[in-house]
This record gives structure tokens, C-alpha cells and sequence, in this order.
């Protein structure tokens, strides 16, 4: 629901992707971003990481508290948890690669499907 003028939002795409629009353009001009969330958290301020896209298309993911917290890896992050520091895993390489913990002062590594 549009938070001006009390209509439905509809999807529409622009030259930047897809975002919520006010149907009642031109009289109200609201828009929003979509966001996609992910499963893990920002292993250096906490807060949620988000999937955006690169200049290029390229899928990469970042803090959402962005400009505060700079954090960004093209590594997919996972719903487990490091077992040395807490913060969440992510998988590098592949379905077949390696979990990695990206918080500077870790460096926990293991296999993907290998015990902990």
C-alpha cells in the first residue's frame, strides 16, 4: 500500500531492475526498492546482507546498513555459523567448494558437507 495516497503498489522495471511504484503516477510519485534478504549477517556490524546486482549484472551480496558498514563478498552466505566465532558461513566455490568465515579476525575453513 502506498504510503502517500492509500493505493496498491505495483512492480514495475526500470533501468536500474525492478521497484514497487505508485499506480497513481503523475499526481503521486512514490517508489521504493525491492530487497532482497539473505540468510546470513554481516559478519563485521551484525545487521542483515542483502543481494544486489554490480554494474555488470553480477550478483554479489552486501551489508544493508551500506554506506555505514562497507561489507561486500561475492561469496553466498549460508544459514550456518561458525563454530569458532558465531558469524555466519559463507560458500565459496561453488556447490562443491569450500565454507569460509569472512570476519577478519577468524579464517575458519572447511569442505562444503564436511563435519565441523
Amino acid at each position: 500500500v502506498c504510503d502517500q495516497c492509500g493505493r496498491n503498489m505495483v512492480i514495475k522495471i526500470g533501468r536500474f531492475g525492478r521497484f514497487l511504484a505508485c499506480p497513481g503516477f503523475p499526481e503521486c510519485k512514490n517508489t521504493k526498492k525491492i530487497v532482497q534478504e539473505t540468510a546470513g549477517s554481516c559478519p563485521l556490524c551484525g545487521e542483515k546482507i542483502i543481494l544486489k546486482k554490480s554494474k555488470r549484472g553480477r550478483s554479489f551480496y552486501g551489508c544493508s546498513a551500506y554506506p555505514d558498514c562497507n561489507f561486500m563478498t561475492w561469496n553466498v552466505p549460508t544459514e550456518e555459523k561458525c563454530p569458532q566465532c558465531g558469524c555466519t558461513l559463507f560458500q565459496k566455490g561453488g556447490k562443491s567448494g569450500t565454507l569460509v568465515c569472512e570476519k577478519p579476525d577468524c579464517g575458519y575453513s572447511r569442505p562444503v558437507g564436511g563435519g565441523a
